[in-house]
Order: structure tokens, then sequence, then C-alpha cells
């Protein structure tokens, strides 16, 4: 059974949508098949990826990074800043998420951090949010369902993806000033946090292990365990770019 928000209620959501909102904030949404906006925000919408979304995505679907990006993805550098862009593609015909099907997502466990964020975004200011839609478009804020900001958030599962992201950022260096120029080389550097099929036949060099004291037991372990491997990688890319941006 979904109970409705009432018209003053969907009144107010449509005006809070416009709001910055913390970790306590409430609000209320629902989102279901019986909506008959339900599958809407995934049709010609921008999803832009993380490397934990590149790596989540193409272990669900049992296919590497280079093959998935080639597949599923447009990704490229941005012309004023050298910073690799990843994209989700859309299918051409439909605009629609390829992942997606009548009955919903069929990639949901591995579903991106933008996906699971909604109907929320981040805003900024550390810790800020604001919704990616007002209830005139997004029905789902006018059902009676209520949530804070955290308990959302929580209940998407979004953590492990903030903390991989906040690892990834970890990775430039304290001179990095956000919007600069890296430069092509730096852009590609950064890149191998989304193909770590690159990174993998880097490590496979015994020459390269050795320069970089990853002994045996090291590269056993991020053998095994993607997340530690993309850890690894980021920590090869900071190295990269301390060096690179240190010679600038």
């Amino acid at each position: 059974m979904s109970f409705k928000a009432s018209q003053e209620e969907r009144t107010r959501l449509s005006q809070s949508t416009e709001s910055t909102l913390g970790e306590e904030s409430s609000f209320r949404f629902a989102c279901h098949e019986d909506l008959p906006c339900f599958t809407q925000c995934c049709r010609d919408v921008n999803i832009y990826l993380t490397p934990y979304d590149v790596l989540r995505l193409r272990r669900a679907l049992g296919m590497g990074s280079s093959e998935f990006l080639a597949r599923h993805t447009r990704s490229f550098l941005a012309k004023s800043t050298s910073i690799p862009v990843v994209q989700l593609a859309m299918d051409p015909d439909t605009l629609y998420c390829r992942f997606v099907r009548d009955q919903g997502c069929t990639v949901y466990e591995d579903r991106p951090w933008a996906c699971r964020m909604y109907p929320l975004d981040l805003a900024e200011g550390e810790g800020n949010y604001r919704f990616v839609a007002g209830s005139d478009r997004c029905l789902g804020l006018a059902e009676a369902k209520d949530w804070t900001v955290r308990g959302w958030l929580d209940n998407q599962g979004v953590g492990p993806y903030t903390a991989m992201e906040r690892e990834f950022r970890d990775a430039m260096p304290a001179r990095f000033v956000p919007g600069q120029d890296v430069g092509v080389g730096l852009g590609k550097v950064l890149f191998l946090a989304y193909d770590l099929d690159r990174f993998v036949e880097m490590l496979r060099d015994e020459k390269f292990r050795k320069l970089y004291d990853i002994d045996e037991e090291l590269y056993r372990r991020v053998l095994e365990n993607d997340e530690e491997m993309l850890r690894l990688a980021f920590q090869y890319i900071a190295a990269q770019l301390e060096e690179l941006l240190g010679m600038a």
C-alpha cells in the first residue's frame, strides 16, 4: 500500500527541493514501480562514474575494466584540466541506461554512487546535499516515507563509495589546485584508477614490482582482492603525481 502526501505536502516538498540539506535534515521519498515516473530518472541523464563505480559494475558484469570502459562508457580527458571523465553510456535509441528494464535496474546491487544518492546530490560545502529533482518531476518525493539524509545514505550503501572516492581524491598532491590543468600525461596516469586492467599489466612486470617495492605477498593479495588492487593503484598514482608535479 502507498500512502500519498497531501497537496499541501507536495507544495512544501517542491519548495524544499531548492534548499541545502545537512545529514540530519529530513525529507520524504520512496521509489517503486507503481509510480508513473518509475525509471525516468535513468533516461537521458549524465551519470559520471568513479573508479569504484567502474570496479563494482565491471565485476558484476563479469568483464575486465578495459572491456567495460569500451562497451559501456564514454571516456575522455577534460579539455580544460586533462582530468579523466567517465560517463555511463546511454542507449542511443531510447536514451535509457543500458542496465535498466521495465522492472528496474539489472545491476541494482552494484549501481553507481550517483544512483545510490538519488534523489540527493552533493552540494557545495562539506556535508551538504541538495535534491536532484523536484516533486513535480520525481513523484517519489511525494510519498509519505520519512528519511533523514544520513539514514537514506546508510540505507543505500553509499558509505563504501564515499570512502573509496575520498581515497582517490587524497591521491592528489597537496600542491594540486582544483581546476588547474594537470596535462595529458598526468591525466593518463589518473585514468589508471578507472582501467585497472592496465595497472595489473604493469604489476605483472617483475622489474616494476622491484622498482616500487611491491613484495610477493602484497602482489598476491592485490591479485585476489579488487579493492586492494584499486588502493594500490591510488598509491602508485599519488607517487607519480607527486614526482611529476614536483618537476613542473
